[in-house]
């Protein structure tokens, strides 16, 4: 397998606090990769790098071969897509036109409209939603909304910052199904998640951050079996 996306001595700061110390790690294409670690261990800061929404201070990302821009649209162009934290979908946009803001950047509009009709498959609430502003959505139709705008993109990889928060066990349940479809599909995955658990059971490979720092790698199984690694890293 190739190597979608590759990151090195990736560092970054807040002010004088340094939120990340030199993190490396790689995603093959068709892989799924978690990042976990307890709160403040740098996990999302890692992601606002990648998407380049936060300045890094040294290091280099490469994603499909090619030194990424420092430009959020190019990124999305070129096929690594990030569903947010707190998804931070347009509350005064219906769900139709949130979802056209996905594929906002993208010139297929038969494309356009087979995704349409993949992403309602997929999610038949939000068909059902369709014409509801994205304010008056539960958070679980919250997390489809994000998860479906971000699939709108046609990207590569998709990143996804803690999609199971906030959401009731069935849900999430759902949304980590979601997930193991879409990279059954071909999508690339690099997961941020607090629930280690659910996160190792579907991962080919996890890094443990800890502090800015990566202190564990190694296959989903192989954390999995690690009875030691919530009180150690994870601050369970």
């Amino acid at each position: 397998m190739a190597t979608l996306l590759k990151i090195e001595n990736l560092k970054a700061a807040y002010g004088g606090i340094h939120a990340l110390r030199g993190v490396s790690l790689e995603v093959e294409e068709g892989e799924i990769v978690s990042v976990l670690g307890a709160n403040g261990a740098g996990k999302s800061t890692l992601l606002k790098c990648i998407s380049a929404v936060m300045k890094r201070t040294d290091g280099t990302i490469e994603f499909d071969g090619k030194p990424i821009s420092n430009k959020p649209y190019e990124i999305v162009e070129a096929g690594l897509v990030q569903v947010p934290e707190a998804r931070q979908i347009f509350a005064k946009l219906t769900v139709e036109e949130n979802l056209r803001v996905g594929a906002g950047n993208r010139k297929d509009p038969d494309g356009v409209k087979k995704d349409f009709e993949r992403v309602y498959a997929m999610f038949p609430r939000l068909k059902e939603r369709e014409r509801q502003y994205g304010g008056l959505l539960s958070g679980g139709e919250l997390q489809m909304l994000a998860i479906a705008r971000g699939i709108m993109a046609r990207p590569k990889l998709m990143m996804f910052d803690e999609p199971s928060l906030g959401l009731a066990p069935v849900i999430v349940s759902q949304m980590f199904e979601v997930i193991k479809e879409l990279n059954q599909e071909g999508i690339s995955i690099l997961l941020i998640e607090q629930n280690a658990n659910k996160a190792l059971q579907i991962s080919d490979h996890a890094y443990i951050l800890q502090t800015g720092l990566v202190v564990r790698y190694g296959t989903g199984k192989e954390l999995l079996a690690d009875d030691t690694l919530s009180a150690a890293y994870l601050g369970e």
